[in-house]
């Protein structure tokens, strides 16, 4: 291959961390080259070149053209973002790249993960997919159920909870009305439980979880992150549940053949400790969470997807790599109506708040749609016990103020 130094960098919506990763990428002596569907994309500055692709109707063909006719010729191909897991995996594929494997196309379908768990007995949890338009409702054979993006997922994105089939009849009309009457989506069985994730690197087939998130306050009927997330596990009966998910989740891969990656696993831990999947998505957490994992665990986990696409993963790193047992909270903040958030409380006064010890503020943030998580700011806390991240999580609240135009 010839001796290039660029780097493709995928995004849609805007979204999948472009700042951050170019970031990282140029101090690597590296040209990101941003590969988005919008000839406006406001990323577009933070790279060295930009390649329009529409996601929605380009073939692969499109799309390697389209890069061919830029002049560039791609060491790597890096993806934070669920929807273009396929698109990654082709393209990378087609240029002979690391990251290419069959098993992430498998991976970022909710669908076929839930067929590969139940193949191979990991699994008995129901659920059935479809288009949104036209998926017979008669099917589901109790409630309740959520119904939700099976690929073109994130941030919680068009996720419905349905008690009847009404309710889910009038789910997937609107479902549809925002994503078109051929959008996939999943419907499966709903449990309860506490809803945990995990998050860590596949090494030769085997999911490490390095950090574990117990959602025990969160808004269940928008099935939003808001509430305190709490790291790592306190309840012995919720780690239990997490530690089986990450050997079931390892079965998958091995019988996937993934041998690289870093996964962002969701799951339910029941009361009696057993554990059911919700979802895997293959790549890290958004949010405070990278900022989590390097702060316990020593690893940059954006930067280890990058090496990982590279080829020039740090093994040793990822495989000695530990949680330190400290105890942290994250604390999300989410818009609630349409507008442009203005008037924030600036970042570095909220970092003067005992306990706070990193947070992010998203300027100029927009919210265009209540169909998704809209966070647009969120800190990172710690305390000795969870009274004292409650304590510190209700002074955070308190403290920080917005308006909504």
């Amino acid at each position: 291959m010839p001796d290039s130094k660029e780097v493709l960098v995928f995004s849609k919506r805007s979204v999948g961390g472009v700042r951050h990763i170019a970031e990282l990428l140029k101090e690597r002596g590296k040209r990101p080259v941003l590969v988005s569907e919008n000839p406006d994309d406001r990323n577009r500055d933070a790279c060295d070149a930009h390649i329009v692709v529409d996601w929605d109707d380009a073939t692969l063909e499109d799309a390697v053209a389209a890069v061919d006719a830029a002049g560039v010729i791609p060491t790597a191909v890096v993806n934070l973002v669920d929807p273009l897991v396929r698109w990654q995996a082709r393209i990378a594929r087609h240029y002979g790249l690391p990251g290419g494997d069959a098993a992430r196309e498998v991976l970022v379908s909710k669908a076929r993960v839930r067929d590969g768990m139940r193949r191979l007995g990991l699994s008995s949890a129901w659920s059935d997919s479809g288009p949104a338009g036209s998926y017979p409702v008669e099917a589901v054979p109790k409630y309740p159920v959520i119904v939700k993006p099976c690929v073109d997922s994130g941030s919680s994105r068009l996720v419905r909870r349905a008690e009847n089939a009404q309710q889910l009849r009038d789910h997937l009309r609107d479902i549809a009305r925002a994503a078109g009457a051929g959008f996939e989506v999943i419907v499966e069985e709903h449990f309860g439980g506490r809803e945990v994730s995990i998050d860590g690197p596949v090494i030769d087939g085997t999911f490490r979880g390095l950090l574990y998130v117990d959602k025990r306050v969160r808004d269940e009927e928008r099935n939003h992150d808001t509430g305190l997330l709490i790291s790592p596990l306190l309840d012995d009966h919720v780690r239990a549940g997490a530690e089986a998910m990450v050997q079931k989740i390892s079965e998958l891969c091995t019988d996937l053949g993934l041998a690289r990656g870093w996964l962002h696993v969701e799951a339910r831990v029941l009361d009696d400790g057993t554990a059911e999947l919700i979802e895997i998505n293959p790549r890290v957490a958004g949010g405070m969470h990278p900022a989590a994992i390097t702060r316990t665990c020593g690893v940059d986990a954006v930067e280890a997807m990058i090496l990982m696409a590279l080829g020039e993963e740090d093994l040793q790193l990822l495989q000695g790599a530990e949680h330190n047992g400290e105890l942290l909270g994250i604390v999300n903040v989410e818009a609630l109506r349409k507008g442009r958030i203005t008037d924030t409380t600036p970042l570095d006064e909220m970092k003067k708040i005992p306990g706070v010890v990193d947070g992010y503020l998203r300027d100029s943030f927009e919210v265009f749609s209540l169909d998704s998580e809209n966070f647009f700011a969120a800190f990172l806390i710690t305390g000795d016990s969870e009274s004292d991240l409650h304590r510190t999580a209700d002074h955070v609240r308190a403290e920080f103020s917005f308006a909504v135009e």
